[in-house]
This record gives C-alpha cells, structure tokens and sequence, in this order.
C-alpha cells in the first residue's frame, strides 16, 4: 500500500464508502432501507415540522426526489405528515415511533462504522488535518468533471 498515490487511496476510500450506501440495512424495524430512506428518516429527525421543499434542501436533492422519499416512508409508517393551517398545499414531516426507533439505530450504526475513522482523525496533528483538508477540498471544487 505504500506505493500507492494518494488519488488511488482516495479512489478505493470512495468505493469502500460508495459500498455502505448502496446495501439497504435494518434499522431496528424489521424492514430493509436503502441510504436514502434512512438519510431521510435522520433529516425530519434534525429538522420536525419541515417542509417538502426543505426537505429537499437538506437532502441536496431535487423536490420530486424527496416527494418520491417521503411517500415511501409515509407508506412504510416511518414519517407523519401534517397539513399547514397558513397553506393548503404545504405539508409538514416529522417521525413515527416506528421512525424514530429506525434513527437512534441509524445513530448506533454511524458511530459503530465512523467512529474509529473519526479515531483517527482526531489523533492527526494539526498540520496534517491542513493538509488533508486542502487536498480533500481541491477535489471537491475541481470543476474537471
């Protein structure tokens, strides 16, 4: 490993990640969800009583692509909506029971698979959290793609 360069680390580190989100896992419910679904359950869980459209914005994903979420968690029992007295059309989420046992599992699931990353990290001195930092960032804001 250590004649590999640091792109081709970055790059098995993404699929080993990319691996993560693509199994549906059971979060105490009993049923399998896929990485959206739970990231959804963990975002109403952050922010009760949001909108569709806020939703969507804490997800970075597209209006029709929460709509596509919510309605599946609504159906599964996991998100309650509610209509708002002010507006007609906008609703309002917020967890289930049967949502809420799923996000504490979530919990338990991040801290059990992140938690000797952030191990790690936290034992990086100062410089090298610079320099990871700058390298991490000069990929994300590349524009080559």
């Amino acid at each position: 490993m250590a004649d590999e360069g640091i792109l081709d680390l970055v790059y098995k580190a993404h699929r080993r990640l990319g691996e993560l989100e693509k199994l549906p896992r059971d979060y105490g419910t009993g049923e399998l969800l896929y990485s959206s679904d739970i990231h959804t359950v963990e975002a109403v869980a952050r922010q009760p009583g949001c909108s569709l459209t806020q939703l969507a914005g804490f997800l970075g994903v597209s209006k029709p692509a929460a709509s596509k979420f919510t309605r599946k968690l609504l159906r599964l029992g996991y998100l309650l909506k509610e209509m708002q007295a002010n507006n007609a059309k906008e609703v309002s989420f917020s967890l289930s029971p049967k949502g809420r046992r799923a996000e504490q599992a979530h919990q338990r699931f991040t801290r059990k698979v992140f938690g000797p990353l952030r191990a790690i990290e936290s034992g990086l001195s100062a410089s090298d959290r610079w320099v990871i930092r700058y390298f991490l960032e000069a990929i994300v804001l590349a524009s080559a793609w």
